[in-house]
């Protein structure tokens, strides 16, 4: 048994003993994951911190240009649309690989709560100690899986 689906910022795949939260879905990803831990909460704000740092610089970028192109002269009416539209395709770019990475033994959890298509996961982490994860935009797909076994 294996599946797989996408959610907001990532892929979530599952087999016989775990679930697990990946950024491509792909299943050779799978090996190197551990269980939800410090050290992997901390990996997480470090991606996080790094995302939003590219967002910055992207906005720094995109307000230098405008603001050096707009002193010349002709019109410029197209240059705000197009830093919108390379912000907004940056953002969507980059936002599948802002998700978690982390392996959680189905053993483990104790339920999951499903509503408007956010899921949020009560499992024990590594250290035994209670924990969650709210999981948004699940597609359809992903929604029958985790029915069909029974997960919610």
């Amino acid at each position: 048994m294996k599946y797989f689906f996408k959610y907001e910022k990532g892929y979530i795949n599952i087999d016989e003993k775990y679930l697990y939260m990946t950024t491509t879905g792909n299943w050779s990803e799978i090996t190197s994951l551990n269980e939800k831990s410090s050290k992997t909460k901390s990996q997480s704000a470090v991606k996080k911190i790094k995302t939003y740092s590219f967002y910055g610089m992207m906005i720094a970028f995109s307000l230098l240009l405008f603001f050096n192109l707009s002193n010349g002269k002709g019109n410029k009416i197209f240059l705000p649309i197009g830093i919108i539209l390379m912000l907004v395709s940056a953002y969507k770019y980059i936002r599948s690989g802002a998700g978690n990475q982390y392996k959680i033994p189905l053993s483990k959890i104790s339920k999951m709560e499903y509503s408007h298509k956010s899921l949020k996961i009560y499992f024990k982490n590594i250290d035994n100690n209670q924990d969650f994860e709210r999981i948004e935009t699940i597609e359809e797909k992903g929604i029958q899986i985790l029915k069909d076994l029974k997960m919610i």
